[in-house]
């Protein structure tokens, strides 16, 4: 842990947990097995999260909370939130768990701080409110506000933390790393309201929310199915795109650094997430229609002539003809099929220009294009990042749609500008004599 990391969990850590001894006398006696029963519901969603995007989860741990905030107040419901944070029994992807006992303890400080002082300060928030409007029938209004105070308070707690772990900007994180999570939050919200109305049953209010779980557990279930067949059918696909490219050696991994561009190009321009799992897809597929091109083509070392460039300029057709019979979305297979189009219509296979073609096959257009200038060819050695650059500058407008090729250029310049700064940090590192960290006189 760096310095700045220890500073602020160390400070945020006694403000826990000053918060978690006063909250803990506010508890009455007879609300201890209460107290029990909500930090076991708490804990069982907090341990079965589903991961359906890279560092991306969603539990319906929130609902929990939300429901023990209406139920039994602030106090109460810090320490449901703070203990459900730290007792997780969570499986990994490789089969081995993850508890208390086996995480770094300050990433169980880190979540503990987080939960901590983010559901306090929004649990006195929403005490204000029930001041200000007491009826029930301002809890339309005071909902609503709650969720949005408990992201508020959350996401910038997490943020804080991840941007000194990670050295990037506090707003990069927040609006990329936690904005995401927002519409979780607000679709979760309406089961916690149930589970509290529930609860609030006479005698038999913890018998129905345990009935409940039965429900919510299945439909967890379910998603996961669907999650886990949606990896698989990823997996096979990238399975298909290494089959192809084994073919030759100067393409192995360019449909994967493709993908990886792409992805980023279509992030930074907000393409809808829907939209950049198929542009991923196609990325992954562009170039099967190459299955159909002999292979003395493909490797041909010297200038092709005109009959082998015009094999090369149906590997598009083919590749839509490929998949002609396969479910993929219009999306996958139009990108495939114009991803070789130019903005000035100079392109193939069918001339398309400006707005006449997509803004997916434009994406994989500029990806391939820098890919395929970077890498090695039978014909020619690869070109210098710096020299595609150069190219992607040049041809925006023509070649390329000209945001498409902004955003490219961009990323790849703060890329150069990261690998500039890694090799200056080992150059300085060099300079230091292990165990002291100073300069070494030696000569």
């Amino acid at each position: 842990m760096n310095k700045k990391l220890t500073a602020v969990l160390s400070v945020l850590s006694v403000i826990s947990f000053i918060v978690l001894a006063y909250s803990i006398m506010q508890i009455e006696v007879n609300e201890i097995p209460s107290l029990l029963f909500w930090i076991f519901l708490g804990s069982l969603f907090e341990s079965l999260p589903i991961y359906y995007a890279k560092e991306r989860a969603v539990s319906v741990t929130f609902a929990i909370i939300l429901a023990a905030q209406f139920s039994h107040g602030t106090s109460f419901t810090t320490l449901v939130a703070a203990l459900s944070a730290v007792l997780v029994f969570i499986k990994n992807s490789d089969g081995s768990y993850k508890h208390l006992f086996n995480l770094p303890i300050h990433i169980s400080l880190i979540n503990l701080t987080n939960y901590t002082i983010s559901m306090f300060l929004a649990g006195q928030f929403y005490h204000f409110l029930d001041k200000i409007w007491p009826s029930d029938t301002s809890l339309l209004l005071k909902i609503p506000l709650y969720i949005l105070t408990v992201f508020f308070f959350n996401s910038t707690i997490m943020s804080i933390y991840a941007s000194i772990m990670s050295n990037s900007p506090f707003i990069k994180i927040w609006t990329e790393g936690t904005l995401w999570a927002l519409p979780n939050f607000i679709a979760i919200a309406p089961i916690g309201f149930f589970i509290y109305k529930l609860y609030q049953v006479e005698d038999y209010g913890f018998i129905y929310v345990l009935m409940l779980l039965g429900p919510l557990l299945l439909a967890r279930y379910s998603f996961k199915l669907y999650l886990d067949s949606k990896e698989q059918y990823y997996k096979i696909i990238k399975t298909l795109t290494a089959a192809i490219e084994a073919k030759d050696k100067y393409t192995e991994g360019h449909s994967r650094r493709v993908e990886y561009y792409a992805e980023l190009i279509a992030q930074k321009m907000n393409v809808p997430p829907y939209r950049i799992e198929a542009i991923k897809v196609a990325a992954l597929l562009h170039d099967i229609g190459k299955i159909g091109i002999e292979d003395y083509i493909l490797r041909k070392p010297g200038k092709l002539t005109d009959d082998e460039w015009e094999k090369i300029r149906q590997h598009p057709r083919i590749g839509m003809k490929i998949l002609e019979e396969v479910s993929f979305p219009d999306e996958v297979k139009n990108a495939i099929l114009h991803h070789h189009e130019k903005y000035n219509g100079e392109g193939y296979p069918d001339n398309l220009k400006a707005d006449e073609n997509t803004i997916d096959a434009y994406i994989l257009a500029a990806a391939d294009a820098y890919d395929a200038m970077t890498s090695d060819r039978p014909y020619r050695k690869a070109l210098s990042k710096q020299t595609a650059i150069e190219i992607l500058k040049k041809e925006r407008g023509s070649q390329f749609h000209p945001k498409v090729a902004d955003i490219l250029i961009t990323i790849l310049e703060q890329e150069e500008a990261r690998e500039e700064d890694k090799e200056t940090e080992e150059q300085a590192e060099a300079f230091e004599t292990p165990g002291t960290g100073k300069l070494s006189n030696a000569g």
